[in-house]
């Protein structure tokens, strides 16, 4: 067995504890060093550590993890970051058969193992003096990757990498999209890549004045404008709607039939199903370590992931499989609503929105699906008296709101203790927030860290919090899978609709992940018409209703996988297409 010591730096104070790793360690009071300071922060030695666990128990700030791995792995460690820093074993394997989609949790490695094909590190498989790329070379030699590696550091091969973090665009590109965008293109393919990724209506706009959806497409487009010959995508799907994702999906599989490598990272599992030809899951324990599996067949990869089992390795990495719903679930309405309006209309120079009478109940979580730029957040903003209706009247109002935005902001020099205290008070020490939802979306080892330090997903996490744990009368929630792994999206779907039943407050949720969209909600709203000119929202609406509503405008069907009951996007005209058109059956089939 392999002994993996990992100290989360971040969260090591060992200024703040009586360095009780060491004084607790048996191993130590045995005169071996296996705990040991230096420059005051400690080091494990992983060949005298006999992986006890005292020490994961003892520290006060749970910085240490300490996991056995197979001994074969010791031949396949690919990248380590510094003594008991991160380790990552086996890569992805890209191809030009077909696009490579990878999916696993947040922290084991998939961003390293692009960074890796994309040449910018070199691999030092295990020597913390660094990496070497004729080492690399003969680590790789006969094994599928060497070609590649080899190719990539003789410069014969050329990169096109489309970052996650597109928010930060504007830090540090300016100017209008269109000159942005032309001045990029190395394949004369500038009107075709803006037609297919639906930017006509963004190429006068400045780079500050675009939205989220328009940020990624961005970048996706000036990705596909370098004549390259391999694509690296990280999480394209973001911040679009559930059109412009499947708008995007077909782009990308262009590049994949033009004889391109193309690999994507993506969290939304029905967008990286449709996409993929094939799968590689990442599994471990995240910020510890990494394993890559082999490619799979889009169906089988998603599975093992969703199982947390590996038949052909005999290796399970999660206790429970994660299952859907194969039908839709009615949900009951009882006593007197929460909220309630009339038929509703506003109208703005060039936009009109209309909202069909309607009304939420206490303890309930209606979802919000639809187009970008279709007046959703218009709605909102309504309900709350932020803007006055020009037709039609809210009965009964909240009188408060707690509200957590699409983009979120990391200028907070505080700890996340301090930040939920700040945004929500005290109470966050109470047991029921503790249990409700710290515990659920693992935010108890993040309280000491400073909030500027959150990866996307980790910060995604503590908006929801402090936004569910503010005393309110409706809860706003504005994307709340985005950034966050496919484990914890569902995770956090069932902490906010389970907190939102417990309180007996009701919520609304604006997603684009159709399987969150249906875990998380109780009835759903269908946003529809033409974007940016006119808006229509049905009332609350049965999950099976809502469902069929939507996907008949965004023509597409969705079969249940027979295995785990996940939603798979059906082949356009395929047998199941045609059948469930017929029976106007786009998402549950009766």
């Amino acid at each position: 067995m392999i002994r993996v010591a990992v100290i989360d730096r971040d969260l090591c104070k060992p200024d703040k504890c009586a360095h009780e790793c060491q004084t607790f360690c048996p191993v130590v009071r045995m005169g071996l060093p296996a705990v040991e300071f230096k420059d005051d922060k400690p080091y494990i030695n992983e060949d005298l550590c006999n992986g006890c666990g005292i020490c994961v128990k003892k520290c006060p700030f749970e910085a240490i993890t300490i996991v056995n791995l197979p001994s074969e792995l010791e031949e396949e460690l690919i990248h380590q970051y510094d003594i008991n820093g991160f380790r990552l074993f086996r890569l992805p394997v890209p191809s030009k058969e077909g696009v490579l989609g990878i999916i696993g949790r947040n922290g084991t490695g998939k961003s390293t193992a692009i960074k890796i094909l994309a040449n910018k590190l070199i691999p030092n498989l295990g020597d913390l003096m660094g990496g070497e790329e004729d080492r690399v070379l003969e680590y790789f030699r006969g094994h599928q990757l060497y070609y590649y590696f080899k190719e990539l550091y003789n410069g014969n091969i050329k990169i096109a990498y489309k970052p996650q973090e597109v928010y930060l665009i504007p830090k540090v590109v300016r100017g209008k999209v269109e000159k942005i965008l032309t001045t990029m293109d190395e394949v004369g393919n500038y009107d075709y890549v803006i037609d297919r990724l639906g930017l006509k209506d963004s190429v006068n706009k400045s780079v500050r004045e675009l939205s989220g959806g328009e940020m990624q497409r961005l970048a996706i487009a000036a990705a596909s404008l370098k004549d390259a010959d391999v694509y690296l995508f990280d999480e394209p799907s973001s911040y679009n709607d559930v059109y412009q994702r499947m708008a995007v999906a077909r782009f990308i599989r262009e590049l994949r039939d033009k004889g391109k490598i193309v690999v994507v990272v993506d969290h939304d599992l029905a967008f990286l199903d449709y996409l993929s030809d094939t799968i590689s899951v990442v599994y471990g324990v995240p910020g510890a370590y990494g394993i890559f599996t082999r490619p799979e067949s889009v169906r089988t990869g998603i599975n093992i992931f969703l199982d947390g089992y590996i038949p052909a390795d005999n290796i399970r990495f999660r206790q429970k499989p994660i299952t859907f719903a194969r039908e839709a679930v009615i949900h009951s309405i009882e006593g007197v609503p929460a909220i309630k309006y009339t038929m509703l209309e506003k109208r703005y120079p060039g936009f009109r929105l209309r909202v069909e009478e309607g009304e939420l109940y206490f303890g309930e979580v209606v979802g919000v699906i639809g187009p970008n730029a279709i007046g959703k957040t218009t709605f909102m903003r309504i309900l709350v008296g932020e803007i006055d209706m020009d037709m039609g009247s809210i009965m009964l109002k909240p009188e408060s709101i707690a509200y957590k935005p699409q983009y979120l902001s990391m200028d907070y020099d505080g700890t996340v203790e301090q930040f939920l205290i700040d945004k929500a008070g005290e109470i966050i020490k109470s047991p029921q927030a503790n249990e409700s939802l710290l515990k659920p979306l693992n935010i108890i080892n993040l309280l000491d860290r400073k909030l500027n330090t959150l990866s996307g997903g980790e910060l995604q996490k503590v908006y929801i919090a402090a936004t569910l744990l503010t005393d309110a009368d409706l809860y706003l929630l504005d994307e709340p899978s985005a950034f966050i792994d496919v484990e914890d999206r569902l995770e956090v779907a069932m902490a906010i609709n389970r907190f939102i039943k417990l309180n007996g407050k009701p919520a609304l949720v604006i997603d684009h992940d159709l399987i969150i969209i249906d875990i998380i909600s109780d009835r759903i709203m269908v946003f529809g018409g033409d974007p940016g000119v006119e808006g229509r929202a049905s009332k609350p609406l049965t999950k099976r209703d809502a469902m069929n509503m939507f996907l008949s405008d965004v023509n597409i069907t969705m079969r249940r996988d027979k295995h785990s009951g996940r939603p798979r996007i059906n082949k356009p005209n395929s047998r199941l297409d045609r059948e469930q058109r017929e029976k106007n059956e786009y998402y549950y089939v009766t």
